[in-house]
């Protein structure tokens, strides 16, 4: 039996005010950009084109803060920390609106509870890479681990 992980990406996008970029899912409501890996594509690239999609932005990769799975459906989430380059923020199929955010009125905003547990994580993974495995329907975190950022330096 073939058995086949689907991969995606986000992005928590932060400005050089401190916001956070959001985007309004017709499906799932207020969240970061992300989407499916393509076959062949790089994680990075697939992480700077979800969000160029969904947002209008292009942005920089400056660090990975998560992973979680669905054990449902065989899907795995990796969440990064993103800085906004350049561009003008522009709604998509995806995302009905596009704004940026204080932190402090994120979660005035978020109501999926996956996409609030993963901006938790995102917010507060600074020095840490949080994992976690969980179940959509019902939704139910099943374990989580905080990890901390490797290094060989000594």
């Amino acid at each position: 039996m073939e058995h086949t992980h689907f991969v995606s990406v986000a992005g928590l996008v932060l400005n050089d005010k401190d916001e956070v970029l959001l985007i309004d899912n017709p499906r799932r409501g207020w969240e970061y950009p992300g989407g499916m890996v393509e076959p062949g594509e790089s994680l990075h690239d697939a992480l700077v084109r979800e969000i160029q999609e969904e947002s209008g932005v292009k942005v920089e990769t400056i660090g990975f803060v998560g992973v979680c799975k669905n054990v449902q459906k065989d899907v795995v989430n990796l969440d990064f920390v993103c800085r906004y380059v350049s561009g003008e923020l522009t709604p998509s199929e995806e995302s009905i609106e596009v704004r940026w955010v204080k932190k402090e009125d994120i979660s005035k905003l978020i109501t999926y509870p996956l996409t609030k547990i993963r901006m938790k994580n995102m917010l507060e993974g600074e020095d840490k890479v949080i994992c976690f495995e969980f179940t959509r329907e019902p939704f139910a975190v099943l374990s989580k681990e905080e990890l901390p950022v490797g290094s060989l330096k000594k």
